[in-house]
């Protein structure tokens, strides 16, 4: 979806955006699907939500594929520890997001906020390879990985909350509650905004 650059404009000086330049493309993706969706910026977003704004996406765990015996190993045991999620496109213009659903609540909705943006800013899928012994391969462009997880984090946890969490002594362990995420999102979240300092404080 092409942004709304008049409102992105409108944005700077509201304090809704870190003090971290290199970030702000990614917190106006955040943003931009906030505000589609008319949620706050403290509430918890519910993981589901963005793919309605997506024509033609079905979103749906492994657990509810129906596969062979054979094509079970690629998603159990050992392999179910190697993957987290993946969009993939079909020849007739839809496209299935598939997530693993051996995996928390708050991972999976890491994940699949992460497989929306991919959707979202238009990212070419990356070919996979898989093997008839479990293994795979896939291209990988550390950019693209970073545009999206980073977006979907700021949308999960927005730059303002989080501030002000911090600013009131909430520690890092209820933010992640409050917006059901894990810790290690909020920390990576307080290091990419450059509030180090204000968590130190808390």
């Amino acid at each position: 979806m092409p942004p709304n650059f008049a409102l992105r404009r409108a944005r700077k000086g509201t304090g809704v955006l870190p003090p971290n330049p290199t970030r702000w493309e990614q917190e106006h993706n955040a943003l931009d699907v906030r505000h589609e969706l008319s949620l706050g910026l403290d509430v918890q977003l519910p993981h589901a939500a963005p793919f309605g704004l997506l024509r033609d996406v079905y979103v749906c765990s492994n657990k509810e594929l129906r596969l062979e015996p054979h094509q079970i190993c690629y998603f159990s045991g050992q392999n179910s520890r190697k993957w987290s999620g993946m969009c993939i496109p079909y020849p007739n213009g839809t496209t299935l997001v598939l997530y693993n659903g051996d995996h928390p609540e708050r991972r999976v909705r890491a994940t699949l906020m992460e497989e929306f943006f991919h959707l979202w800013l238009g990212h070419r899928p990356d070919r996979l390879r898989l093997l008839s012994s479990g293994e795979g391969s896939r291209d990988f462009d550390p950019t693209k990985e970073s545009d999206a997880y980073g977006s979907g984090a700021a949308a999960l946890v927005p730059y303002k909350s989080l501030r002000a969490m911090l600013s009131q002594g909430y520690s890092v362990n209820q933010i992640a509650d409050h917006f059901l995420v894990s810790e290690q999102m909020i920390q990576f979240r307080i290091r990419v905004s450059k509030l180090i300092r204000l968590r130190r404080r808390a």
